[in-house]
């Protein structure tokens, strides 16, 4: 009994401190609020909205503000500085002057304004990539918080089997262990032979080796949970009994993979990273259309600090370049490239969501079946346990057939937890192979 203790202890410390068991959505709940690769997929949704709001005040006009102190006795600076602080005179034209001035000091503030009126549509491709990248960063953390709160149900559900399967092979060492002590009797009153003792042994052994196999298993189980709802790996987790499945009907498989395609998020992600990328097409083939702006600034200048001599300048811009290098034309194929490649991921995202339908409902099948299989044989068991079990105290069996019965019967509840957990797996793993995880407010 004393190496069952301590799982004893981890699986009843929450029990002995008065805690509630682990619901399937608290722990859904809690692995939303606290999984670290949710935080993860957040802050980049959080960084494509800023992308988005940052494109869209292409838009906008720019003004900038900008201060310079200078001082120079280059000809052309100090006599434009003259030109500009308004202090020309008459004997500032003389060549001697011109040639060799004296230092010049400047000090010139100016506010300015320039819009892009039209940029050959680079600022529209722009603002619509990056609102497709945005689109696309909200599904891609709708298909992970899917995908973390299915994970979560299935470290549930193998938790809550891996317990289970703890008790079950608790009742069988304890009915190995009473075979040992009745064979040990029984051979000290010669009323047995010493085959009869060493196979009690054995099964013992046997018995207790599965055990641990059985509680490093609860173990591992309990720390994937943990792991997924972000807990720090020594959390105390009390878990409820596994519970049965729900009968669903998934319907036809074609139906579910239409339904896939139209709802799960990852699919409706590379589409909008397609649709992101065409726009990058557009970006660079806007490099060939004339660009359009208009400025305007308001310049102050003055031999020291002060908003004095002020001059006011206007402009329009229309430039378009000619000749690059065909840098411009290698950017288009490059972009066209992603376009292809973006095209290609979407199909892929598609064929991978199809296969996944078809996977789980196999699986969901195969569960489906084996739980029917398995329904009535853990009764059937434990009836031909009790009957071998009579046999054996009346003497008209030996050992090894009932140790034989009272094997079959916990290998027939495995199977018949394993088949369950397989279940409610498998209904986990079809709501997201279709889009249909339902998640908290």
């Amino acid at each position: 009994m004393g190496p069952r203790l301590p799982l004893l202890l981890i699986l009843l410390a929450p029990a002995l401190a008065g805690a509630q068991p682990l619901s399937v959505e608290q722990a859904v709940a809690h692995a939303l609020e606290r999984n670290p690769e949710l935080r993860a997929v957040a802050a980049g949704r959080r960084a494509a909205a800023a992308q988005a709001a940052a494109a869209e005040s292409g838009r906008q006009p720019e003004i900038n503000l900008r201060y310079m102190a200078r001082r120079s006795d280059n000809p052309l600076d100090a006599f434009a500085d003259k030109l500009n602080t308004r202090t020309v005179t008459a004997p500032d034209f003389d060549p001697a002057s011109l040639n060799d001035p004296d230092p010049s000091t400047l000090h010139a503030t100016e506010l300015s304004l320039m819009w892009p009126v039209y940029t050959g549509g680079r600022v529209q491709a722009g603002i619509a990539g990056a609102a497709a990248q945005e689109s696309a960063a909200e599904l891609q953390l709708r298909r992970a918080r899917e995908t973390v709160a299915t994970q979560a149900r299935n470290a549930v559900y193998a938790a809550q089997a891996a317990a289970e399967a703890v008790r079950i092979m608790d009742d069988a060492v304890r009915a190995a262990e009473r075979h040992a002590q009745t064979t040990a009797r029984l051979l000290r009153e010669r009323r047995i032979v010493q085959s009869d003792k060493l196979s009690a042994d054995v099964n013992l052994a046997l018995v207790q080796s599965n055990r641990e196999q059985a509680v490093a298993r609860a173990r591992n189980a309990l720390t994937q949970l943990r792991r997924v709802m972000g807990l720090p790996p020594d959390e105390a987790i009390e878990l409820a009994p596994l519970a049965d499945a729900a009968e669903i009907r998934p319907g036809d498989a074609a139906a579910l993979e239409r339904q896939s395609q139209e709802r799960r998020a990852d699919v409706r992600a590379a589409a909008a990273v397609r649709d992101a990328a065409r726009t990058e097409v557009d970006s660079a083939r806007a490099a060939y259309r004339p660009q359009v702006s208009v400025g305007a600034a308001q310049s102050w200048y003055d031999d020291s600090p002060a908003l004095a001599n002020s001059a006011t300048s206007v402009m329009g811009v229309v430039s378009m370049n000619l000749y690059n290098g065909r840098r411009t034309g290698h950017q288009i194929s490059a972009a066209e490239a992603g376009q292809a490649a973006a095209e290609a991921r979407l199909d892929a995202v598609k064929q991978q969501a199809a296969a996944e339908v078809r996977a789980a409902l196999h699986a969901l099948e195969e569960a489906r079946r084996r739980v029917e299989i398995c329904a009535d044989n853990v009764g059937k068991a434990r009836r031909t346990a009790d009957l071998v079990r009579g046999r054996y105290g009346e003497g008209r069996t030996i050992l090894i057939d009932l140790l034989q019965a009272e094997r079959v019967l916990v290998e027939a509840r495995m199977e018949k937890l394993n088949a369950s957990a397989g279940l409610l797996a498998a209904q986990a793993n079809l709501a997201l192979a279709t889009g249909a995880v339902e998640l908290p407010e």
